[in-house]
């Protein structure tokens, strides 16, 4: 029998340590650096710069990225029976389901952690190119990009964990974020209580708590229990 933690750094390590999941953290890497590179051309023709602004630029990218993350977390091996290693080593089904979310909230945190870095450099590189800078303090932002990635990735996890389908749940995430968010912003102030992005603007402290909390709970509680209840239902 395995820990959960045991459990944990398998899950994590199943998520990364494939070519297409190398590739694919490459390009997310190099968009990041992008931003980074963007951000320094941006802040140094200013008048002035807070750090908070620069990282805010570069950890924008990780906070979308997050949904595809969680996607790929929440799905995990279940559209393959991937219960079953887990359940032969002596885990139960829920701590299976939790210890791919700590995978994934692992995952999270490095790509917000590494935004922060590639932001620091690119504060460092825009001082060194003349900017000037104004505030040196960024933690607000960073707690915000964090929020940010760790709700996104929360829908795209639990949206995986029900579906268990790589392709219908990416496609399912995508047209939710991009496609229902953008329709129901066009049909008045109520539709606040049920969009995707009145969750991001709460985590952020721009949106009042009862619209955020019934947005949470449709597009993250709703999700989060029916993954749990497919992993606990689904055949191995």
């Amino acid at each position: 029998m395995i820990s959960f933690v045991q459990s944990s750094l398998l899950e994590f390590r199943k998520r990364t340590d494939t070519q297409g999941a190398i590739a694919a953290y490459a390009l997310l890497c190099a968009v990041v650096i992008a931003c980074g590179v963007l951000s320094v051309s941006v802040v140094k023709s200013a008048p002035s710069f807070g750090a908070g602004e620069v990282l805010v630029i570069v950890g924008l990218p990780a906070a979308l990225a997050s949904a595809i993350v969680g996607v790929v977390f929440g799905v995990g091996d279940g559209r393959v029976g991937g219960e079953r290693d887990g359940i032969l080593t002596g885990l139960s089904r829920d701590a299976l389901y939790l210890a791919r979310g700590c995978a994934c909230v692992a995952m999270v945190g490095v790509l917000v952690v590494a935004s922060a870095a590639v932001a620091l450099v690119s504060v460092v590189v825009a001082c060194a190119l003349g900017g000037e800078l104004s505030s040196a303090s960024f933690v607000a932002q960073l707690g915000e990009v964090a929020a940010l990635a760790l709700s996104a990735a929360a829908l795209g996890f639990g949206i995986g964990a029900s579906l268990r389908g790589l392709a219908l749940a990416l496609v399912s995430v995508l047209l939710i974020i991009l496609v229902v968010d953008t329709s129901l912003a066009l049909a008045g102030s109520w539709s606040d209580f049920i969009r995707f992005s009145t969750i991001q603007a709460g985590v952020t402290g721009s949106a009042p708590f009862l619209p955020s909390l019934t947005s949470g709970l449709l597009w993250i509680g709703v999700p989060l229990v029916g993954g749990w209840l497919r992993t606990r239902s689904a055949e191995v």
